[in-house]
């Protein structure tokens, strides 16, 4: 029974492993049937859903989610078959025929590790099978998207039932049923939910002029520059007015509408028809507000010195006018499409609106077009635009009203509204980008309103606001194409949930090759940076002036601790950062391999001068203040860095010396462990003076200097005969060695009015000059050949 048992638990033991590689395969399995049952579902919705755009867009979507899902899958079986590869390139082939049979263990782990290998291939390959279903799917979402959009500018409608009289019917009727939906529900708040009302009214007026006036004052001050007629009546500054003046009332009027319309819905007053419909109207008033702004700022009828367009002033008012005609024609066109669908109208009242609309836009166009905005200097006649702009408009509105004539209401439509609509946005971006340039223009932020504050009130000087201002206009850029080029998008046919999608993308998933790259992950990883870079100055600031002044240590000392913990905190903030940022620090073992190899060539002076750096700051053989001498160069440490160090020569000159040098080298610190020197003054007396009264006199003087030290006592050496005088020197330490030449220098006055008193002299080299006759006559023969050269006749001078 005992043997038995011992079989049973060897069984189980060999027999756990391939259990466990069976269920882990089980689990696989699942995993990928449950992929499979969801790109059926899919399959199916995309047929039932052909003719609806959101609906599609949304499963484009559910599609790259099911897209990672079988990437994450894939992903997941690498490890296992690698490590089965591993295990069985260390097992080996099986014996051949003639070779000595291998244990029957490693001939069942060889058989499961097969297995397991072919049934991981196998959800591997039915994992490729999924992902090829999913890109067709997303094929066929692409081509039906396609075909919508085709179809819907494209389809042909009968223009005479656009227009006939049951269409009139119709649109009294509908007007009528609305009225009455509106009427009875104000009727009702009134009569039976007054507080809400009058709370939503009264809430909704002074929040909504708070934000208008909160919106204005917060970025109003952008579109006001400094006095200077230099800066005034640029073109520059009037293109940042026109961008400001747009945007700045702009922004504030939809905010307000916002804040209005959000305190309206929380009392409940609206219903969803009528919610719907008011949210209609709002959007419609912030329309026609915006492009009256826009029109304005560009062609400033009442103020012709900010105009961005040189039109006459007549041209100016007219050209506003229909500008804002275009803008009102589009929005009540598109006030009454969402009505009719939210009240579920008739479709002939969508294509006759449609075409009214679009040929309305058309007449206004032809009429921009026909506009002579120019006027003659000389002659004061009159002249229209050019031809690249006249023939431009009049083609389109030919096409538009064309289009509309023929039938395909939907293409003319489309084609107006392009006209309206992408036409405001592309110059709001013109104006946006040229605006961009007055901030970062040289000179002209600190002169704004904005720039004058932030300089009274942060202390800035102009070069940090001209930075600032550079900085500002990148923003400005970036704000202009990220809002302006998907509202674009929107206008072209484009949903909100693939812009959505391909925003996702291109912040998250930029993938070069195999290599993903995340830029959201980027921006982080800078962030986690920043933000470490300036703790670890702060807390460098605050361990150097609390902790290490409160408690005397060394200056020199402090220079090294706040290094070590700078450059210790700004590594930790950059491996940190890497790590926010998505990147894996153990592919940084391959870029430390790069670098060695690298160092081993042309690096090695630089990580020579780092160590010798890391040295310097860790054994502290001078330290900043100390006055060292490294070969020619003496003066004073200002700074201690891991490249270089700074010396201050005696004459204010910086010297940088790398650091190794001063590792590698000899180097005296007359700082090192005490400041206290030793000043010798070399003194000569004549022959004839009593040697031993002068020992005693240079100490005497030594000796009432109140800066000389006691210990070590002063000295004095006899040095030797000299050629004309006994040579003595006289050594005495000072506390500071830097006093040394001051110290010097009174005791060699005290040796003079010593030796003075004393009637001692101080002898000096003295030559005798010994001069033959006949050198003296030939000296003056050639003086007197000299002046018979000259003509005179004066006599021989007598030797």
């Amino acid at each position: 029974m005992t043997t038995v048992r011992k079989l049973l638990a060897v069984l189980l033991l060999l027999l756990a492993p391939v259990m466990a590689m069976a269920a882990d395969v089980s689990q696989q399995k699942a995993k990928l049937d449950g992929l499979g049952q969801q790109i059926g579902t899919i399959e199916t919705s995309i047929g039932e859903k052909a003719t609806d755009d959101t609906a599609l867009v949304k499963l484009r979507i559910s599609l790259d989610t099911f897209s990672k899902s079988l990437i994450d899958f894939g992903v997941s079986l690498r490890p296992r078959i690698n490590e089965i590869n591993a295990r069985l390139t260390s097992l080996g082939d099986p014996p051949k025929e003639g070779e000595p049979a291998e244990a029957v263990e490693v001939s069942e782990e060889r058989k499961a590790l097969l297995e397991e290998k072919a049934q991981n291939n196998a959800l591997l390959g039915e994992a490729e099978s999924l992902s090829i279903r999913a890109s067709r799917a997303i094929d066929r979402i692409g081509d039906l998207r396609r075909d919508l959009f085709t179809n819907t500018l494209f389809q042909s409608t009968d223009v005479e039932g656009a227009l006939g009289r049951d269409v009139f019917e119709t649109f009294a009727r509908e007007l009528t049923r609305a009225t009455q939906q509106l009427t009875s529900r104000v009727q009702f708040m009134y009569s039976f939910r007054t507080s809400e009302l009058l709370y939503a009214l009264t809430l909704s007026l002074f929040v909504g002029l708070a934000t208008w006036f909160g919106v204005r004052r917060m970025f109003g001050a952008f579109g006001r520059t400094g006095s200077g007629d230099a800066v005034d009546n640029s073109y520059i500054n009037r293109l940042s007015l026109a961008f400001w003046s747009t945007t700045v009332p702009s922004l504030a009027m939809a905010a307000a509408l916002a804040v209005a319309y959000s305190l309206f819905d929380y009392f409940g007053v609206f219903t969803p028809q009528t919610g719907d419909l008011t949210e209609a109207l709002l959007v419609s008033v912030a329309a026609i507000f915006f492009i009256q702004r826009l029109a304005n700022a560009l062609l400033s009828p009442g103020h012709p010195e900010r105009r961005l367009i040189l039109v006459s002033d007549r041209a100016a008012r007219v050209l506003v006018a229909f500008l804002i005609a275009l803008a009102v024609i589009h929005v009540v066109d598109y006030f009454i499409g969402r009505s009719n669908e939210i009240f579920s109208a008739p479709l002939n009242l969508t294509v006759a609106k449609s075409l009214i609309s679009s040929l309305l836009i058309s007449a206004v166009l032809v009429m921009i077009a026909l506009v002579k905005p120019f006027h003659d200097g000389e002659s004061g006649r009159a002249y229209g635009w050019p031809a690249w702009i006249r023939i431009p408009l009049l083609l389109i509105a030919i096409f538009i009203i064309a289009a509309a004539v023929s039938g395909y209401i939907g293409l003319a439509r489309f084609a107006a509204a392009q006209v309206v609509v992408t036409g405001a946005i592309l110059a709001t971006m013109f104006i946006g980008v040229q605006a961009g340039q007055v901030m970062a223009a040289e000179g002209v932020f600190p002169h704004s309103t904005i720039g004058t504050r932030l300089k009274q009130t942060f202390s800035l000087s102009d070069t940090a606001l001209d930075q600032l201002g550079l900085a500002l206009s990148f923003v400005v850029y970036a704000a202009v194409f990220i809002i302006g080029l998907p509202l674009i998008l929107l206008q072209w046919g484009f949903n909100q949930l693939d812009i959505q999608t391909w925003l996702y993308r291109i912040l998250t998933d930029i993938r070069i090759g195999n290599i993903s790259i995340s830029l959201i992950g980027i921006l982080f990883g800078l962030v986690v940076f920043v933000v470490g870079f300036l703790v670890t100055r702060r807390f460098q600031r605050w361990l150097d002036g609390t902790v290490m002044a409160r408690s005397r240590v060394d200056p020199g000392v402090r220079n090294s601790i706040r290094t070590i913990v700078g450059y210790t905190g700004i590594a930790l903030a950059a491996v940190i950062g890497l790590s926010a940022a998505g990147f894996d620090l153990s592919s940084l073992a391959i870029i430390a391999g790069a670098l060695s190899l690298g160092i081993g060539f042309g690096l090695q002076n630089i990580v020579s001068n780092f160590v010798s750096g890391l040295i310097l700051l860790a054994e502290r053989p001078f330290k900043v203040g100390d006055w060292i001498v490294a070969g020619n160069t003496a003066g004073f440490v200002r700074k201690i860095s891991v490249r270089a160090t700074e010396i201050e020569t005696f004459q204010s000159q910086t010297v940088i010396l790398p650091n190794s040098e001063l590792i590698n080298s000899a180097v005296g610190n007359w700082h090192h462990r005490n400041h206290r020197g030793r000043i010798e003054i070399p003194v000569g007396v004549a022959y004839g003076i009593k040697p031993r009264r002068v020992h005693e006199l240079l100490l005497e003087v030594a000796s009432k200097e109140p800066r000389v030290l006691k210990t070590p006592p002063p000295s004095v050496v006899f040095r030797g005969f000299g050629d004309s005088a006994l040579d003595f020197e006289l050594r005495c330490h000072v506390p500071e060695v830097l006093d040394g030449v001051e110290v010097a220098t009174n005791l060699r006055y005290e040796i003079v009015e010593a030796f003075e008193r004393e009637n001692i002299p101080i002898p000096f080299p003295q030559r005798d000059v010994n001069l033959k006759i006949e050198d003296i006559e030939k000296l003056a023969d050639a003086i007197e050949a000299a002046r018979t050269r000259k003509g005179g006749s004066r006599p021989a001078a007598k030797i």
